[in-house]
This record gives C-alpha cells, sequence and structure tokens, in this order.
C-alpha cells in the first residue's frame, strides 16, 4: 500500500525506493562554483542560516525538477527579497540589464526550464 501522508513533500522521500546513486564527481560549472560562494559568503556573514535555506528550497514549486545549485540559488533569491535586501522588481531589473549587456538569454527559455515555475 502507498505511502498516504497528506503533507509530504517532494524533499520527503525517506523510505522510499530511488535506485542507483551516481556518486561521481562531476566538478562545478562556472556559476555554481558562484553560486556556492554567494551561498557561503552569505552564510558566514549572519545574513543567512542554513534553516531558513533549508525551507526555502523545500518551499520551491517543482523542488523536483531543479538540481542543487539552482534550488540553492533561488532559495537564496527568495530570502534576500524576504529580508528586504532588495525587491524583486530590483532584481528582475538588475538582470535584464546584465544579460543585455553580455547578450545573455533568459534561463526560463531553456525548453527544461520552461516547466519549472519559481515561488
Amino acid at each position: 500500500m502507498p505511502d498516504q501522508q497528506p503533507n509530504k513533500s517532494p524533499q520527503d522521500i525517506g523510505g522510499e525506493k530511488a535506485g542507483p546513486i551516481d556518486t561521481v564527481d562531476h566538478g562545478m560549472k562556472f556559476w555554481e562554483r558562484q553560486a556556492n560562494a554567494l551561498r557561503s559568503t552569505l552564510t558566514r556573514a549572519g545574513i543567512v542560516k542554513t534553516d531558513e535555506l533549508r525551507r526555502a528550497a523545500e518551499d520551491l514549486v517543482n523542488n523536483a525538477q531543479l538540481e542543487y545549485f539552482e534550488k540553492t540559488t533561488s532559495a537564496l533569491r527568495t530570502l534576500m527579497i524576504e529580508k528586504g535586501y532588495m525587491t524583486d522588481q530590483e532584481l528582475k531589473a538588475k538582470m535584464a540589464e546584465i544579460r543585455a549587456r553580455f547578450d545573455v538569454p533568459d534561463e526560463m527559455e531553456s525548453p527544461i526550464k520552461k516547466g519549472a515555475k519559481r515561488q
């Protein structure tokens, strides 16, 4: 009989069959190293706490579709907006400015990302 827990979130997978685990170190992409450095800096400075980051990551819509650094970066974004360091509009404007400056497309234009939604 399947688990009938109504409040079960995507991260609540303990005890379920999961299949093999990839243990190969694939390294980090440049942006992943930057995201990791940002998380580390904000945590070390006391701006973001580990439990806050976990809560924000677990609250993400389509959490299971995002990779680790996508979850972390999205969770940091949520926390920084919640804490008043920036507004969503300010962040979107800055991102648009940077994309235009470096001719980088919006990541949500990716076919993989079109299904992922942020809160």
